[in-house]
């Protein structure tokens, strides 16, 4: 099964990157959680498989990829580096032609992985860098 993955450092602690990587909303505004039921918004809607609040791991699936795959699994993990850096780390496993997997790995894992957790890293950041000041 072909897999992509990224993975980017983070300069804030793990938990509070944990915290927020469940929150699709603040860092990838096209994620939206979906819990049941087809009447959810038509952009990118996941449905969470697993939540490991120990591993700081979530693992979910888009039910309407799209891109030609199919068995889509995605995890998002975040692994702490020390006690004031991590890394994030986003990978998906899925079912695809796979004369199109050099396409997916710049669509899926640079366009969209990557620039995620950009996000993900700077808000995060933000975020900290905010608790730090106002302590």
């Amino acid at each position: 099964m072909p897999r992509i993955v990224r993975r980017t450092f983070v300069a804030a602690p793990g938990p509070l990157v944990w915290d927020l990587a469940q929150e699709f909303a603040r860092w990838h505004p096209r994620l939206n959680i979906y819990t049941g039921g087809p009447e959810s918004s038509p952009e990118l809607v996941v449905t969470v498989l697993e939540q490991d609040a120990e591993q700081h791991r979530l693992v979910y699936s888009m039910p309407e990829p799209p891109f030609p795959i199919t068995d889509h699994r995605a995890t998002i993990r975040v692994v702490a580096d020390t006690e004031s850096t991590c890394y994030a780390e986003w990978s998906a496993e899925f079912e695809t032609d796979p004369g199109i997997m050099q396409l997916l790995e710049d669509q899926l894992g640079d366009d969209i992985f990557n620039l995620a957790l950009d996000r993900l890293a700077s808000a995060a950041q933000d975020e900290h860098a905010g608790r730090v000041l106002s302590s």
